[in-house]
């Protein structure tokens, strides 16, 4: 059967079928088995020493931030009066999402709750030799806050190209994670290739996106304690199956500086001089932060 010039007859195995829960990885066994083959991961340890763990729930937030404003979509809210939204919400009727809250600019004093994991090294995104202007504004930190029924809006890839630790401290999120080669069944975005067309992921359209009826996800939850690696470029969404707390952090590294600059370059450099410029910078930048990547036993 073909639909709109994809042959589904038959389909390609799925790069896997499920994503591994691994405790006591070291970081040899992380780099060579999942960061650079592109696999994704679920650790059931990486932030066992998280303050974060065990302290963030809605009445933490409540009463140490609950008078802070959050904006979600076009609305302004305290942050007390939206975790009332939550906290009240169910499936059928959910709370606005996401809700999120920037660790590196108004609530950086979260940042001590959630340190870099040693696995996670290293991190490109705050080297002084990258400039702002490369990292497109991207928030490297944040909360990730929702309660039932609350859906990601679309299916999405990192933006960049960065890789993704999306740490579970508290409730329950469901992720979907598309293994690669299904790109036609999820209808790319021409202009923001990061981005899924399909207007409703989980209620999609399927009389103008058929083909994503074919398009196999791999399903796993997060529980408190968890944490989902997300390789670059590997499509995904999630929805939260209770009230859900979560942080994200990014990490860019020599694995995926080849993704995130062509990614770069394909976004804001089409021609000319630039392009080649912005080219060269980046080979150069690379190889110097490797070698010092190198001598700090990271790679």
């Amino acid at each position: 059967m073909s639909v709109a010039g994809a042959n589904i007859d038959r389909l390609p195995p799925l790069a896997f079928t499920s994503i591994e829960r691994r405790g006591g990885l070291s970081y040899d066994q992380f780099v060579n088995e999942y960061r650079n083959p592109g696999r994704p991961v679920i650790f059931t340890d990486l932030t066992k020493d998280w303050p974060a763990l065990g302290k963030y729930s809605p009445e933490f937030f409540r009463q140490h931030h609950g008078k802070r404003p959050v904006t979600i979509g076009n609305r302004v809210y305290h942050l007390d009066d939206f975790l009332d939204l939550l906290e009240n919400s169910t499936a059928d009727h959910p709370a606005p999402y996401p809700c999120k809250l920037d660790m590196r600019g108004e609530y950086a004093d979260l940042t001590a709750d959630a340190p870099r994991p040693k696995l996670a090294l290293p991190d490109r995104t705050r080297s002084i030799l990258l400039p702002s202007q490369f990292l497109a504004g991207s928030a490297d930190l944040e909360v990730f806050i929702g309660g039932p029924g609350g859906e990601f809006p679309y299916i999405h890839y990192d933006y960049l190209g960065f890789y993704a630790y999306i740490n579970q401290v508290y409730g329950e999120k469901e992720f979907y994670v598309y293994p690669p080669g299904q790109e036609e069944f999820l209808y790319v975005d021409e202009e923001n290739r990061w981005l899924s067309k399909v207007n409703n992921t989980f209620h999609p359209d399927l009389g103008k996106f058929p083909l994503f009826a074919h398009a196999r996800p791999v399903i796993e939850v997060l529980g408190p304690g968890e944490t989902l690696f997300i390789p670059c470029g590997t499509w995904h969404t999630a929805r939260s199956k209770t009230v859900s707390i979560s942080v994200a952090f990014d990490q860019l590294c020599s694995s995926n500086w080849n993704f995130y600059s062509n990614e770069i370059v394909r976004l804001y450099y089409h021609r000319g001089w630039k392009r080649a410029a912005v080219k060269t910078f980046f080979a150069a930048v690379g190889a110097i932060l490797k070698v010092k990547e190198h001598l700090a036993g990271h790679r």
